[in-house]
């Protein structure tokens, strides 16, 4: 009866200091603007049955969606979508079909989706250069 007890103290013991690191997902860091002439419009939450079927089917639960303007008139949409791990962003990033004038990343917390119109090389690859560093927030 006592190693009964003891197992149970052990287990709950255990069960709870995994629980205290487990924390709900960061929510992304949409910087107001981007260099060169990025300007953010929009922010807003992403409901789970909008996503897409490859995140739905692997448990993703949280995202969001901004939007990006330029002074040229590109717009960038940008979804991201918080996971639980890096491995799991490369995994989805691997297995996302490609479309066109679309891209995906994934960083520590979130996997992204930037799909763009009438962008220019130039300012669209900075513009995806550096929004998995920033959506990440400081560290």
């Amino acid at each position: 009866m006592c190693s009964e007890t003891r197992k149970t103290g052990y287990s709950l013991c255990l069960a709870l200091a995994l629980l205290s690191c487990s924390h709900a997902p960061k929510e992304p860091s949409f910087p107001q603007t981007v260099p060169p002439d990025w300007t953010r419009s929009s922010v807003h939450s992403i409901n789970a049955p909008q996503f897409p079927r490859l995140l739905r089917e692997s448990g993703i639960e949280r995202g969001w969606e901004a939007e990006y303007h330029s002074n040229d008139g590109a717009v960038a949409v940008v979804n991201v979508f918080a996971v639980q791990s890096n491995t799991q962003g490369l995994d989805l990033v691997q297995k996302w079909r490609p479309e066109r004038n679309n891209a995906q990343f994934y960083t520590d917390h979130f996997v992204l989706n930037v799909a763009w119109q009438g962008a220019k090389h130039d300012e669209l690859a900075s513009l995806v250069r550096s929004l998995p560093k920033l959506v990440e927030g400081p560290q």
